[in-house]
């Protein structure tokens, strides 16, 4: 639990954090810091920063498939049972309960739980409020020693940049760095497919992004990029 950092990159960006902070402080609100160039730059180095928001208490990092697991787990401890590859087709009231239509037959339960993300809701009036898109990640390989020691960033904090495409940042357990963000691609008509997953222009663009930001780590090589879908 090491906080996360939201970082001005533009003039703008640094006097609506500032304000924000004043907003925090005036509700009493702890744990919260704001970080002038000088002292942001000290946690992690970039020519970029211009000064940051560190909420050091609000926010957690985890790992999203361990997330996963655990959930996972804690259904089965609880006697839930787990049905995979098994489509849900349609949503329908059974007695005192609810039923879900599948391929291969019903699923019966008290209660619902819509978890769909980005594939249509069962429910049809929720539909119109969630569209597919498109984001796209890259991590390096491990850093040397001697790279990490040229941005700092030993608090290990969560980054994110202010703007409007914005990048998100964090170090892995093996000293990666993983770096996404900035492109958001709407496929037309909310299409879904594995074949979006890959787009070599957005990789581009976000390595070259990467440098701009850690000019000190030119020549660091990326062992994997990948994108997914979110719903938004």
């Amino acid at each position: 639990r090491t906080g996360e950092i939201d970082v001005a990159t533009e003039p703008h960006q640094l006097r609506e954090l500032r304000e924000w902070h004043e907003e925090i402080v005036g509700l009493g609100i702890t744990g919260v810091d704001f970080l002038d160039r000088d002292a942001l730059r000290a946690e992690v180095d970039s020519p970029t920063f211009l000064g940051g928001l560190w909420d050091r208490r609000g926010v957690a990092m985890l790992h999203p498939a361990k997330l996963a697991w655990g959930l996972k787990r804690a259904c089965l401890e609880l006697g839930v049972r787990i049905h995979e590859h098994t489509r849900g087709l349609d949503l329908v009231r059974s007695g005192s309960g609810m039923a879900v239509r599948t391929p291969y037959g019903r699923v019966f339960a008290r209660r619902v739980a819509l978890g769909t993300n980005i594939f249509p809701s069962l429910v049809k009036r929720i539909r119109p409020y969630t569209v597919p898109v498109y984001d796209y990640a890259l991590m390096t390989e491990p850093l040397t020693p001697e790279q990490l020691a040229s941005i700092g960033w030993k608090g290990r904090q969560g980054l994110g940049d202010s703007a409007n495409q914005f990048h998100y940042f964090r170090l892995s357990a093996d000293n990666r760095i993983l770096w996404g963000g900035y492109d958001a691609i709407y496929p037309y008509g909310g299409r879904l497919s594995a074949d979006l997953d890959q787009r070599p222009e957005t990789f581009l663009k976000l390595a070259e992004q990467f440098f701009t930001c850690f000019p000190q780590l030119s020549g660091l090589n990326f062992s994997h990029a990948w994108g997914g879908a979110i719903d938004t």
